[in-house]
């Protein structure tokens, strides 16, 4: 029912071993399932051999079906989570569930406000245990700020002051004065947009926070809509929301306390019903008593069954559907419609967990480890001098919805240290959008350096346009060794907006590529892969678009012979396609063996 999705299982092997460990990986599948007789009671007593499941129409042997209670009651610890490590800690601790509320202050009217006030206070009192981890969030809270925390005085105080401001346009802050158009039909999408942003980003929080923990995500709202596309900002949408909830198990149970609106198939009331059916919560229209709706919300993170099996799928970054039955007679199923597989980035994280298992040097001090939400960054990897792994990094700028004009990144200063904690870069890189690369500043616009497989250590400052620190980076990063077996490089994605750009593109070897993955229909995509083998053997590259669930489209035409010893390059014009979501996979083929890398992307106009 609750909690399914694909979890990458990482098992280090020679982990005596240097540099580069081996790892197994694994698709396993985590299912949350309700079972209820005919009267609406829970059934306690299915086991394995009750339950008939099947992936993509195929029958699923299943490995383990457990009963599992977590009522949030255990004592918990006498300190507040502080940091991301020890919400962690917190939510693997037995029995916790994961809840936030999201108030929607911009949908919600001051009346409906008022009534759910009371109904969210009781339902923090009664049904939340003192184990249970709670954030609460509104419309003009900081995306950056948000933390799980035991503290529910706290999480009364901001329910406490819920107003909503559905129909008033007043400014109440610098952002809304200054970056909300004055129409209402324009402040209206700015408001859909910031409460979307909002969602995906208290979706993303509750999965990096728990793999197994129960996450329910509450929505006050009269209904959200649709937000206009921006060119050139890749935003969160309804879709995005969904996905996020999806990947990171996450149900999410719209409310609105108006009721029904009289135009059932409103936009707004079928937005919450699509949040709710995708994710398996549930969408409540009610202007009267809120209890049965929260006691709801309580019971289905309380009791469920978790089912595990083994998806003989390959990593492809797919979405893949269950189809799930019972054969105790009688008894009804609820569970999600299905799971997002492991994707190439993944499959990154799982080589990286793979170094971290080896042992490692005496600890030194070093930056805690941070994701910045304010720049997408995009790492490739090809084959060096010497055994080595040529190494580019290229970003681009995150626009959060909501946060005030300084939090727009303008610069990066990237400092790259090795597995001896040397400087093997130093320097700035600036933003690479796509098209043309020209002028003074063209060789800032990515960072190239080479360096031999196993731990690289990032740390980037990042600056607005007045030079200020509005941020910082700091991760790692597992180099491959891209010298054994047949592998392919990281494939570069290069962006035309019109003819002369693509003409220009096709011949100039050092354009930078982008770190998007959403494009439009008027653009032309340029790709350049590298295969590699054994030895000087150059392994055959082959391409085809697929679709979202895995089917192929169109096989595209490589040219090789652009340059010597250099990457293959792929023409993708867009225009054909349909607005949606695609892959592109890569097949690298020599007498050695093969090799596939799949790149997801979306067509958005």
């Amino acid at each position: 029912m609750r909690a399914l999705g694909a979890a990458l299982i990482v098992a280090a092997v020679g982990a005596q071993q240097a540099p580069a460990p081996a790892f197994t990986p694994d698709t396993t599948v985590r299912i949350d399932i309700a079972a209820f007789d005919a009267r609406g009671r829970f059934v306690e007593t299915l086991t394995a051999a009750d339950f008939d499941l099947r992936e993509d129409g195929a029958p699923q042997t299943i490995e383990g079906a457990k009963l599992v209670r977590a009522a949030g009651t255990a004592p918990a610890s006498a300190s507040t989570p502080g940091g991301s490590g020890a919400e962690q800690a917190e939510a693997a601790e037995p029995g916790t569930r994961l809840f936030a509320i999201y108030l929607d202050e911009y949908h919600v009217g001051d009346e409906a406000a008022a009534r759910v006030r009371d109904a969210l206070t009781r339902f923090v009192d009664r049904d939340l245990g003192p184990r249970d981890l709670l954030v609460v969030m509104k419309p003009l809270d900081s995306v950056l700020a948000i933390h799980l925390t035991h503290d529910r005085e706290a999480a009364k105080a901001a329910i406490a002051t819920f107003q909503g401001r559905k129909g008033d346009y007043e400014p109440r802050n610098e952002y809304e004065q200054n970056y909300m158009a004055s129409t209402p039909a324009a402040v209206d999408q700015t408001r859909a947009q910031v409460t979307l942003s909002a969602l995906n980003a208290l979706a993303v929080h509750l999965g990096w926070a728990s793999n197994d923990a129960r996450k329910t995500l509450i929505v006050v709202s009269e209904g959200v809509g649709r937000a206009a596309h921006r060119r050139g900002l890749n935003l969160p949408t309804l879709d995005s929301v969904v996905q996020s909830a999806d990947r990171f198990n996450v149900s999410i149970y719209p409310i609105d306390p108006t009721g029904l609106p009289a135009d059932a198939d409103s936009v707004q009331a079928d937005g919450l019903r699509t949040l709710a059916a995708e994710t398996d919560g549930q969408a409540v229209f009610t202007d009267s008593d809120l209890e049965p709706a929260f006691r709801r919300i309580a019971a289905d993170s309380s009791l469920y069954y978790l089912l595990t099996y083994r998806s003989p799928r390959k990593i492809d970054g797919h979405f893949h559907e269950i189809q799930l039955r019972t054969k105790r007679r009688g008894v009804q199923l609820r569970s999600r419609k299905g799971y997002w597989a492991a994707s190439a980035d993944d499959l990154m994280r799982a080589e990286f967990l793979a170094l971290e298992a080896q042992p490692k040097k005496p600890a030194v001090l070093e930056p805690a480890r941070h994701t910045s939400l304010l720049i997408r960054p995009w790492f490739g990897s090809e084959r060096g001098e010497a055994g080595k792994t040529r190494i580019t990094f290229v970003w681009e700028p995150v626009r959060i919805p909501g946060e005030r004009s300084r939090h727009t990144a303008a610069r990066v200063e990237l400092t790259a240290l090795g597995s001896d904690d040397a400087p093997v870069f130093q320097g700035t890189v600036l933003p690479s959008g796509g098209g043309l690369a020209e002028g003074p500043e063209a060789s800032r616009l990515r960072a190239v350096f080479e360096v031999p497989p196993g731990r690289l250590r990032l740390r980037m400052s990042i600056e607005d346009g007045t030079l200020q620190v509005i941020d910082s980076d700091v991760r790692d990063l597992a180099v491959r060794d891209l010298t054994r077996a047949v592998v392919l490089g990281t494939p570069e994605i290069l962006r035309a907006r019109n003819a002369l750009e693509f003409r220009a593109l096709q011949s100039d070897r050092n354009a930078p590529p982008v770190a998007s993955r959403e494009f439009s229909r008027t653009e032309r995509l340029i790709i350049r892969v590298s295969g590699y083998a054994p030895g000087t053997e150059r392994p055959a590259i082959s391409a085809r678009v697929m679709s979202r669930f895995g089917q192929p489209l169109r096989t595209l035409r490589v040219d090789g012979d652009i340059w010597p010893d250099g990457p293959s390059q792929i023409e993708l014009p867009l225009a054909g396609f349909a607005v949606g979501e695609y892959s592109l996979e890569l097949t690298a083929k020599s007498a050695s063996g093969e090799a596939k890398d799949m790149i997801a992307f979306r067509i958005t106009s």
